[in-house]
């Protein structure tokens, strides 16, 4: 089945419960559109065990926090908690301002100014996995198209 239907999916989400095979096809679709450079998803966020790596050796200069530009959905978490800024135009995806930034980032800094209650995406989002940020991490290079999404 190379296709689901909207009304079974929105039954199995209204029971928060996805078969197998619905959430192998989701997930297969969202690799599809992020190597497209989409880079958007949506839903709630598995639990991680493994700590995210924040600014090991000063790399936040080098990519300019590039993954506060990235477009995605706000959990349901993330919502209810109403910290973080949304997108009137999309409801419930995080919001952007003129620069193409999430508008809780401190430009000068390059900091989080929402921190303890950053979106879930943003705590589990790991840069140095992502070829579309890094080609070589340990090396500190980055992808020659990684701002390419931002307005000049």
């Amino acid at each position: 089945m190379d296709r689901y239907e909207t009304d079974d999916i929105n039954k199995a989400e209204e029971q928060e419960e996805l078969p197998e095979e619905q959430r192998a096809y989701i997930k297969k679709m969202i690799e599809k559109l992020m190597e497209k450079k989409i880079l958007v998803v949506y839903g709630d966020e598995d639990e991680k065990d493994e700590t995210v790596v924040f600014d090991e050796g000063g790399r936040r200069e080098l990519c300019r926090a590039i993954c506060c530009s990235f477009i995605f959905a706000l959990t349901k978490k993330d919502v209810e908690n109403g910290v973080v800024k949304w997108n009137p135009k999309r409801p419930y995806f995080i919001a952007r301002e003129e620069d193409g930034y999430c508008p809780h980032l401190d430009r000068e800094t390059l900091m989080c100014k929402v921190w303890e209650d950053r979106p879930e995406r943003c705590k589990n989002y790991d840069c140095r996995k992502d070829t579309n940020v890094w080609i070589d991490w340990e090396k500190k290079i980055l992808s020659k198209d990684v701002f390419k999404h931002l307005p000049e």
